[in-house]
């Protein structure tokens, strides 16, 4: 681990990995991860005078594969394109050409469900992959309502685990780590030999639902209950399924509702994954499909007309995740920390440019040299100094123009 103290501000701990000695893999508390190589290489092993000793090995599970430093590079250009859910319009999503999008916004019907309590807002199982296996991609799971009973009066005297309470899979509480791992070994029955690289807590994402249920925490305390409670993480893993082997990253945050309402959720879970051996030069790409996403304000005021006041509060927090990294910034200008600002976007492998047509600054993956938008919400990302997309008859359907750095002093 390693610890930044930037003066006056927060310390934030570090992960470092070294698949070799040139390399040095940091990951952030964020879930942002960059590949650092050393500029010049390492003293050969055959180079080591007899009298030294070779550095200790790391442990296992500190350690990434080879590969997965050694691996393809990413496309020189990449076209993405602004795509709307397809159920409900409900928001839209750059997604790569060429790949698919796969599920979406649903709902619960209460009476297969017996009871309400899966049906108050809208559920979004939704994917964007490269193709129909997910060999690359990056999924939104939805949000379910799980019922532990053990703090009510009947206990689980009538319903079992399994069964159905109120429209919620009656289940003991488990905490993030366990819920990733069931889910992981859910969603891929066939995956073998799966290991964790890495987990951070996602304390920043935990602090912000709490802060968000504060009202609501304060009603319960009120009335002598227990407040909800918030735990966050994210894990790094790898496994080999149908003789390929995957990086996948996957997180959530498990509310615990117990003492209110005697049940406990699920809440922004999202993974995305990768082969091994491509995963370091496609995340940037999956990160800059994850933070694309905009949900429609006239699908939102719908969903509040029709779901009452528990919809509204479930929307809002939501809401106010998307909006914790821009505080976060916007905290760090109002207090001189714009050379802090810069370091963070730097290690974080990100950028501010400015919408050549709205004005809006909107944040984006750096490793590319070149972002173009169009004035249909595309983008094109591109390292190639010459490429102008108006010069070619495959994207002059729309009007292109070059989306620059924000000047973040003006």
């Amino acid at each position: 681990m390693l610890r930044i103290e930037p003066e006056g501000n927060l310390a934030q701990d570090i992960q470092c990995q070294f698949p070799d000695p040139d390399t040095m893999r940091l990951t952030y508390p964020g879930g942002q991860t960059i590949l650092a190589r050393r500029l010049k290489p390492a003293v050969k092993s055959s180079d080591i005078p007899p009298t030294t000793k070779p550095a200790q090995e790391a442990p296992a599970v500190a350690q990434a594969p080879s590969a997965a430093a050694s691996g393809p590079r990413r496309p020189a250009r990449l076209l993405m394109n602004r795509v709307e859910e397809p159920n409900e319009k409900a928001f839209t999503v750059l997604v790569p050409q060429g790949w698919k999008t796969a599920g979406g916004i649903f709902n619960v019907n209460p009476l297969e469900r017996n009871g309400p309590g899966n049906s108050i807002s809208p559920k979004c199982d939704f994917s964007v992959q490269r193709d129909a296996s997910g060999s690359i991609m990056v999924r939104w799971l939805p949000s379910w309502n799980y019922a532990d009973l053990s703090r009510s009066p009947m206990g689980y005297g009538l319903f079992q685990p399994g069964q159905q309470y109120q429209g919620m899979l009656v289940r003991p509480l488990v905490g993030p780590r366990q819920f990733l791992t069931e889910l992981l070994l859910k969603e891929h029955p066939g995956a073998q030999d799966l290991r964790i690289v890495a987990e951070d807590a996602l304390t920043e994402v935990s602090t912000a639902f709490a802060k968000q249920a504060e009202r609501l925490n304060q009603s319960l305390q009120q009335l002598g209950l227990e407040p909800m409670r918030f735990e966050s993480l994210a894990l790094l893993v790898e496994y080999t399924q149908a003789g390929q082997r995957y990086r996948e990253s996957v997180r959530t945050t498990i509310a615990d509702n117990r003492s209110g309402a005697f049940q406990w959720s699920n809440d922004s879970t999202l993974l995305f994954r990768a082969p091994a051996a491509e995963f370091e030069s496609w995340k940037p790409i999956l990160d800059s499909i994850q933070a694309s996403l905009k949900v429609s304000p006239q699908w939102m005021a719908a969903v509040l007309r029709a779901g009452g006041e528990r919809a509204k509060a479930a929307l809002e927090t939501q809401q106010y995740l998307n909006k914790v990294a821009n505080e976060i910034v916007e905290n760090r200008r109002k207090t001189n920390a714009e050379i802090r600002h810069e370091q963070w976007l730097l290690i974080s492998g990100q950028e501010e440019y400015k919408n050549p047509f709205t004005g809006e600054v909107e944040r984006d993956t750096s490793a590319y040299r070149y972002r173009w938008e169009s004035n249909q919400g595309g983008v094109i990302l591109s390292d190639e100094n010459s490429f102008d997309p108006n010069r070619y008859e495959e994207y002059n359907t729309r009007e292109w123009k070059r989306s620059e750095i924000w000047d973040r002093k003006n």
